[in-house]
Formats: C-alpha cells, structure tokens, sequence
C-alpha cells in the first residue's frame, strides 16, 4: 500500500514539459518580477489528455509575482486559452475562449506541516494559501489546475437536446389489476 501512495505522489509532482516555471521566494524581488508562461505543443497535448479536451489550441499565462507577508508568493494575473471539449449531449467538439483573472497565494509552511500563518476563513475574501516548499513552486502546473477550474464543467453544442426519457408511466405494459377478475363474477340481471 505505500508503494502506491509513493508512485501518486510522483505523479502528482510530474512536470508539465514546456510549462515548466519554478519559482521561489527568493526569485521574486521587493518590486515583484512578471512571469509569463506559454504552453508548447507537447504540453497542450499533455493538458488536453489529462482534462479530456479534444484539443487545447492555445494556453498562456502573464502573471505578476510578488511578495506576499515577507515570506510567501503572490502571483497574479491573466489565463488564456483556446480549448476544444466534446459536448455532454452529441460528443460534438464545443469550441471555447477561456479568460480568467487569477490569484495565486503560496506560504511556506513549518517542519510540522502546519502552515506559520492563521487563516481566518471569510467567504468573500481570497482563497487561503497553498503550501510553498522550500524549492519553490511550479508555476506551470499552478496555472493548469486554474484552467482546469476555469473550464465549462458542461459544454453544449448550440441547439443539442437530451433524447426524452421514459419514465414509470410511459410503461405500455401494465399490470393486471386484481379487481378485474371481479368484474366477471357479477351476476347478469
């Protein structure tokens, strides 16, 4: 069974070849450094088979990195991408234009695996912050998991319908009922 934990964790690790960018606290400047990422063929082709596109065309990202309480990483800006999906009703591809704005918050976290910085959970502020290793984070595989949530969880060719489903009461067969014996017994008057 650890074996298995061990070879999950390496998968979940894997670089995304061509959008690969690693960052650290110390990479980043008081003044904050612009990070702008462009997917290859080979790392579309990657994105598309792990999300279930039939293709994605186009996938960048333009980021401003900063830092964030002293110690964290604060990268935000820009996603585009051209992605293809099957639609949910006909599997016909759906063309979409993804743009999203994205904020990105990494803190490093103590030798206990708890993070140094309370967080107080408010609905309608940002999200709390990832943990950030020591080695940095992988910006790359930081903006695939953005598109993966920017992504239409259903997408629809214009005009496609569901085939109508039968229900209990479009059953044409119907159940004999126990009463109908009855109504030959009654006597003739």
């Amino acid at each position: 069974m650890s074996g298995d934990k061990t070879e999950l964790h390496r998968v979940a690790i894997e670089k995304i070849p061509g959008f690969y960018r690693l960052v650290s606290r110390l990479d980043v400047p008081d003044t904050g450094v612009d990070v702008h990422l462009v997917a290859n063929e080979q790392a579309r082709a990657q994105l598309a088979s792990r999300f279930g596109l039939l293709s994605l065309d186009a996938f960048r990202a333009d980021l401003v990195v900063t830092v964030w309480r002293r110690r964290g990483i604060r990268a935000e800006g820009r996603i585009q991408a051209n992605v293809v999906q099957p639609c949910v009703v006909t599997l016909d591809p759906v063309p979409e234009v993804v743009d999203e704005k994205i904020t990105l918050l990494f803190y490093p976290e103590d030798l206990s695996g708890r993070q140094q910085l309370e967080v107080t959970v408010d609905p309608l502020d940002e999200e709390p912050p990832d943990g950030l290793p020591a080695e940095g984070v992988d910006l790359g595989e930081a903006v695939a998991e953005q598109l993966a949530l920017a992504l239409n969880p259903y997408p629809r060719v214009p005009g496609a319908k569901l085939a109508p489903v039968a229900t209990s009461d479009d059953v044409v067969e119907k159940k004999p009922n126990p009463f109908e014996a009855l109504k030959n017994l009654k006597t003739k008057e």
